[in-house]
């Protein structure tokens, strides 16, 4: 299991992307409870944490019951192993004007754990995924050894495809493509594109395919001014 690190500083904030997902479990005064997905706007250091406020939350509680309730914040950073930062706090209040907004108290202390255990690279590969009798075709937005992130132009039911067994054909151009399997952790779906994360198979992928991968990346993203 990764290990968990405990953070006064609130620096700490900054490792978050604005405009980045998030997920909210709230407990509400009035005793109703939810989890709800929203997007960070921004931060006032050692006073408050910004977030849109849920367009469709599961539960439709009053938005008066929300200010003083108690909320565990969890967000994905952008540091280089992309690790998991979370805290508990109390919502301040909830803004209108001049959108919707929830207003948190920044957290006295903020833990961190780390999720992944390989450096990411960005790519762009072509690739193509079997996933039961779905076949999909999309573009590999970065990979590691352990993993990769794949963009597709759909948006995806999470129930049918979260935690599947899933082959990937990876395209690469004028070398041979490469085929790794896995199972899909992750999907973020939205209007018409979906994104979902998918952990490799370790028997799946050997190092000169991990090595070809990485020599084609860094030759795609090659520019010359």
């Amino acid at each position: 299991m990764a290990d968990v690190s405990l953070s006064t500083d609130q620096n700490v904030l900054n490792k978050m992307d604005i405009g980045g997902r998030v997920i909210l479990e709230v407990t509400c005064p009035n005793g109703q409870s939810a989890q709800v997905q929203s997007t960070l706007i921004g931060f006032k250091k050692g006073q408050y944490v910004f977030l849109e406020y849920p367009i469709a939350p599961p539960l439709e509680f009053n938005k008066i019951y929300l200010e003083g309730a108690e909320v565990t914040f969890r967000a994905i950073t952008n540091t280089t192993h992309r690790d998991v930062i979370a805290f508990r706090t109390q919502i301040h209040s909830v803004i209108y004007r001049p959108m919707e907004m929830i207003c948190l108290h920044t957290p006295s202390s903020i833990s961190m754990r780390q999720i992944r255990t390989h450096q990411r690279l960005e790519t762009k590969f072509s690739c193509n995924l079997a996933v039961g009798s779905h076949n999909l075709t999309g573009v590999m937005t970065d990979f590691s050894a352990g993993g990769c992130a794949i963009s597709l132009p759909a948006k995806l039911n999470p129930s049918n495809l979260l935690n599947q067994e899933v082959s990937v054909a990876i395209e690469l151009g004028g070398v041979s493509s490469i085929t790794v399997s896995g199972i899909i952790k992750n999907i973020d779906p939205k209007e018409k594109q979906s994104k979902i994360g998918i952990m490799f198979d370790s028997n799946s992928i050997d190092e000169s395919s991990i090595q070809t991968l990485h020599h084609q990346s860094i030759l795609k993203n090659w520019s010359i001014d």
